[in-house]
């Protein structure tokens, strides 16, 4: 019998991206312009997703906090989160997004992944 040693979470690849505004809400501690950005969600797991959009971000050398409203099933869903790494792909940019999810909305963002499961709108790897 074999044990599951996975220590990160499944990623859940999206068949289709789900279009999503990002909010730049600061960066290195400096408050951002409240203007949205529209952004491709290309994955999503427990901790975080990828997101894909047409501007360029130095990620490297300053952090980035970002705010996510999007809407994977049903209901709006509202998140926050840090840019970790970013890699140019074609006339694109993708971010690697850090979730700083609070717990009330745990379970809720669990519950879309699910959903998002049994609708066969994702790929599980």
């Amino acid at each position: 019998m074999s044990i599951n040693q996975r220590k990160t979470p499944f990623r859940y690849f999206l068949k289709q991206p789900i279009i999503s505004e990002v909010y730049i809400i600061s960066i290195n501690g400096s408050p951002a312009p409240d203007k949205p950005i529209q952004a491709e969600l290309c994955d999503i797991s427990r901790s975080g997703c990828q997101l894909s959009f047409p501007l360029r971000l130095n990620v490297d050398s300053n952090e980035i906090r970002i705010g996510l409203d999007t809407t994977l099933t049903e209901e709006p869903l509202y998140m926050e989160g840090l840019l970790r790494w970013g890699a140019e792909k074609g006339n694109h940019w993708h971010y690697g997004v850090e979730f700083e999810v609070a717990e009330d909305q745990q379970e809720r963002l669990f519950r879309e992944m699910r959903m998002l499961a049994g609708q066969n709108r994702i790929i599980v790897k």
